[in-house]
């Protein structure tokens, strides 16, 4: 199901923002973007989307920046001058003229600037003894990728042609508070100022409509590389649910392309899976082990540095509700139980008190997609989504932490409720209903 969805997500997705106004295609250059212009020395130009399509992430804000991408951009280079977030995540991604993943840079690549701590002290870890707001330097470099790359640095590649455009992409998870968005400028590639002109008005007057900006979606994962060897085997226990029922509703990995250029806007550091919910008229109950997460668990290395639970319209894109990690009922045994409503709404006790988070139905028009989020994955972490292998069963290598759902009518899911019965015993009783 969802290899065929993703085969066409792209030109689905294209054609649903045309349709919304929302067309990703950059506009044509008019003679104004011709004309001279003040230099550029502040965040001009930096934009926030506002769409919801391609299965967008609640918690997440997003900010775009237009540049130009020509063979008049040769020789230079955007300096970016920025701060630490106080966010759980945010990284720079790289896109082409149509959306295509050019390259990209999470926080924890980031060097600080000489007299500036960062807070983030590996993949997953956040050293709580550093605030936010250190300052970092990073360029984007109009140059092919060397087999080295420069600390600091995202390539756009040599573009010969006349004409061009890339799209700078800021995401932040999790954030506290406003985001105080980088300053921006051109210069030569040796750090002199560079000329006034198209790259400083292209910066601060993006001609492209806004496009919804989102993480990707399950054609969003690019993720890290898979463990190696010797990495922690996933857990194999009593969470473990042997065989299946006809309620299973099956989770897919969405495989990433481990070449930069395939989907639209995907967010590089993700791992996704994916379940179509087609019945209206019953609950969906989810269940998995919850991924440690920094400032949770007490876990010395976390598993994961964010984690979501969504539930989304299928055909339409549209994001209805997430549940971050922060917020997720987590039993004492650490798994995490989610109560997705049918047509009559959110039963009583699909609630925190009785163990889980609650997600709204898509609704009659459309069925639902439920979409399991993963971002930056520790290497030894044997949960992480995007270590599982092509056409590997996701059960035998993700264990505990592969997410299983299963539809429960409504009368046995409050049977149970007013029973007592625990959020992984309603599970079992709705999976194994005739």
């Amino acid at each position: 199901m969802l290899s065929s969805l993703l085969s066409r997500w792209s030109a689905a997705t294209v054609v649903l923002l045309a349709l919304l106004g929302l067309s990703p295609v950059p506009a044509t250059a008019t003679a104004a973007d011709e004309a001279p212009a003040q230099r550029l020395d502040d965040n001009c130009g930096w934009t926030e989307p506002n769409g919801n399509t391609a299965y967008p992430e609640t918690h997440a804000r997003y900010f775009r920046l237009a540049l130009p991408r020509n063979n008049r951009t040769r020789g230079l280079r955007l300096r970016i001058d920025g701060a630490y977030l106080a966010s759980r995540y945010f990284s720079y991604q790289l896109y082409g003229g149509t959306f295509d993943a050019i390259d990209a840079l999470a926080d924890y690549q980031i060097q600080p600037n000489p007299g500036s701590q960062s807070p983030l002290a590996g993949i997953t870890r956040i050293d709580p003894a550093v605030s936010p707001g250190g300052q970092y330097t990073v360029y984007v470099v109009f140059a092919d990728k060397p087999a080295k790359p420069a600390p600091n640095t995202l390539y756009a590649g040599d573009l010969r042609l006349p004409f061009g455009r890339n799209y700078l992409f800021l995401r932040a998870y999790l954030s506290t508070g406003l985001v105080p968005l980088p300053r921006i400028r051109y210069q030569q590639d040796d750090g002199s100022p560079a000329p006034d002109g198209l790259f400083e008005r292209s910066a601060c007057n993006d001609g492209a409509p806004p496009a919804s900006l989102n993480d990707g979606g399950p054609d969003g994962n690019k993720g890290t590389e898979a463990p190696a060897a010797g990495a922690k085997a996933a857990p194999a226990g009593a969470g473990l649910l042997a065989g299946s029922t006809g309620r299973d509703i099956r989770f897919e990995v969405y495989q990433p392309r481990r070449a930069l250029g395939g989907g639209v806007v995907y967010n590089q550091n993700a791992g996704f899976m994916s379940a179509k919910i087609e019945r209206r008229d019953e609950l969906v109950l989810v269940r998995f082990r919850a991924p440690s997460v920094p400032g949770r668990h007490g876990a010395v290395v976390p598993d994961v540095r964010y984690w979501s639970l969504c539930q989304n319209r299928h055909l339409l894109q549209t994001v209805i509700a997430c549940v971050a990690d922060q917020d997720a009922a987590i039993d004492a045994s650490g798994y995490f139980h989610a109560v997705v409503g049918d047509l009559a709404g959110r039963p009583l006790g699909a609630d925190a008190q009785h163990g889980f988070s609650y997600l709204p139905s898509a609704g009659l028009l459309d069925n639902g997609l439920l979409i399991v989020r993963q971002l930056l994955a520790d290497p030894d972490f044997p949960g992480a989504i995007n270590a599982v292998p092509p056409d590997a069963d996701p059960q035998t290598v993700l264990g505990d932490y592969n997410p299983q759902a299963t539809s429960c009518p409504r009368a046995l899911f409050s049977a149970r409720i007013r029973a007592g019965d625990r959020a992984a015993q309603i599970f079992a009783a709705c999976r194994a209903a005739r």
